[in-house]
């Protein structure tokens, strides 16, 4: 897993604080807090450090998502100040929630937090966890998960008066697709890298330009924001649709590419989900460990699909443009609408 390149990172400790690290010191830092990352002006100091890269933050209300600005005073960074939030949120039954915020992009700004959620599963969210997305202000819930897959674990959501839930599958429906990913998992296990790749390039980039279009044409619009994105583990076709989205912002591929193995955070979380369907096919000799290519995710995944699309399109904008149908315009107010200064 590569180390994400963010200036400050807040984590939450399992006693219940918060746990801020930066990378430079300074003579004071000043920390603020809040639970609207649009209003800094309504931010409380909350402590003040000196010769610090790190901070502890309790006495502060683990129901409710907070924000956290550092002022910086002397040092290297004197004068900036930083943005900056958990970015794994903290649901008992949630699976890989996290908030797509927080980035920052080559020419100096910040893709704004508190926009895009991406999860795995919803299905077994506890009344706590749909309180915790209530409060977040979810407006729309993008499930890319096939028919077979809502069907048999429909998502939780809560019950609010204008939530809006969008199926749009990123899985093939072509049945000797399906017959060539089984023969692949049965007979080829050391080839489950490359059937994984060939999923990205054909069925999704290729197959699903329309469905990465429409995720697009929505989010560029304010009123159906926040919004949460999610398949089964959150890792693949979200992983996938989530990269895109911040490389067309600007946030370097590096950072993107960073982003998208903290998935493997969850991998024990995803190789418990298997167990009981592997004990159909035991009998054959397929164990959880021959399955490992495909419950990981591997930075050279993402980086060949990138190359896939962009031999074969030119470059993100152009396949956005030309196959996913995303205007300039559509363009724009997404990149006005998202992005920050810093």
């Amino acid at each position: 897993m590569l180390p994400l390149a963010e200036p400050v990172t807040v984590t939450r400790t399992e006693d219940g604080f918060w746990h801020l690290q930066w990378q430079e010191t300074a003579a004071r830092t000043i920390i603020y807090v809040g639970n609207d990352p649009d209003a800094l002006e309504r931010m409380s100091p909350i402590v003040s450090v000196g010769g610090a890269t790190e901070a502890m933050i309790g006495s502060l209300n683990t129901a409710v998502r907070h924000y956290f600005r550092l002022e910086f005073k002397g040092g290297l960074w004197d004068g900036r100040s930083f943005l900056a939030a958990e970015r794994v949120l903290p649901l008992e039954k949630g699976v890989n929630v996290r908030d797509v915020g927080g980035f920052h992009t080559a020419d100096g700004q910040m893709v704004r937090w508190g926009q895009l959620y991406r999860s795995g599963s919803l299905a077994r969210l506890t009344p706590a966890d749909l309180a915790y997305l209530q409060r977040l202000g979810v407006r729309l819930v993008f499930d890319l998960r096939s028919v077979e897959e809502r069907t048999k674990q429909p998502d939780r959501l809560p019950q609010v008066e204008g939530l809006v839930e969008r199926p749009l599958p990123m899985d093939s429906v072509d049945r000797w697709e399906r017959l060539r990913g089984a023969y692949a998992i049965f007979f080829r296990k050391g080839r489950l890298d490359d059937f994984l790749l060939d999923g990205y390039r054909r069925v999704m980039i290729d197959g699903k330009a329309h469905v990465i279009g429409e995720i697009f044409q929505r989010l560029a619009d304010p009123a159906q924001r926040p919004a949460l994105l999610h398949c089964t583990a959150g890792k693949d076709r979200t992983g996938l649709v989530v990269a895109m989205l911040l490389l067309s912002l600007g946030v370097p591929e590096a950072t993107v590419v960073a982003d998208y193995t903290l998935s493997n955070l969850f991998y024990e979380h995803f190789r418990k989900g298997i167990m009981a369907d592997l004990k159909q096919v035991a009998p054959w000799g397929m164990a959880a460990d021959d399955l490992q290519d495909l419950l990981l995710v591997k930075a050279q995944t993402l980086q060949g699909a990138l190359a896939h699309l962009r031999q074969k399109y030119g470059s993100l904008d152009a396949y956005l443009r030309h196959h996913a149908g995303v205007s300039d315009e559509t363009m724009a107010h997404l990149r006005r609408n998202w992005l920050v200064k810093v």
